[in-house]
């Protein structure tokens, strides 16, 4: 079997309204319904203190979506743009928080891309790493994300990612979403 190198874009770039909206949204979160899951199998781990993935397709009946989504919708927008796509749809989005022993395996997402928003980042918090497929060795390589607090990464969904476990007495708070790029910009066909 041959590999076959593709040069993928991923993105990573500050929110703008982070500053603006941080606050108001780390309260809407903390005061929202939640499931707490906690799952281990032999390569895979999910323990998270307080997600609403249960909910991830209603964006009318919860306050923190309603505040975010406009100004999400705004970014990602500006994302496919940049990728020359015609328009992004925000298909699923539900946040997660992490406090200490919490972490998320090896895992994948549905749609064209996936994501996320560091809304609440200290700066000993574990970071999102991504394996990445191009390698000629037997071994699995992992790229790092330096993100900061603020910051959105993108890429594509199919690709391996994890959260680290949280060693530190911190508490993480990041917005997941699952985007579908459509259409394709007239000057690339």
């Amino acid at each position: 079997m041959k590999k076959i190198k593709l040069e993928i874009a991923s993105l990573l770039c500050e929110f703008e309204k982070h500053n603006d909206i941080k606050d108001d949204l780390i309260h809407l979160i903390n005061k929202s319904t939640s499931h707490i899951e906690n799952k281990k199998a032999d390569n895979w781990e999910y323990n998270i203190s307080k997600c609403d993935w249960d909910y991830n397709e209603d964006f009318t009946n919860r306050e923190w979506v309603n505040l975010l989504k406009p100004h999400l919708q705004k970014h990602f927008n500006k994302c496919a743009d940049f990728l020359q796509y015609q328009k992004c749809n925000i298909k699923r989005m539900w946040y997660q928080q992490y406090q200490k022993n919490d972490a998320h395996g090896w895992h994948i997402h549905g749609e064209t891309y996936t994501g996320v928003y560091y809304l609440q980042m200290p700066d000993n918090a574990t970071k999102t790493e991504l394996i990445n497929h191009w390698s000629q060795d037997t071994e699995l390589q992992i790229a790092n994300i330096e993100a900061k607090e603020g910051d959105i990464v993108i890429f594509p969904s199919f690709v391996i990612h994890r959260s680290p476990k949280i060693i530190s007495d911190i508490t993480k708070t990041i917005i997941s979403f699952n985007l579908e790029f459509e259409g394709i910009k007239e000057q690339v066909r």
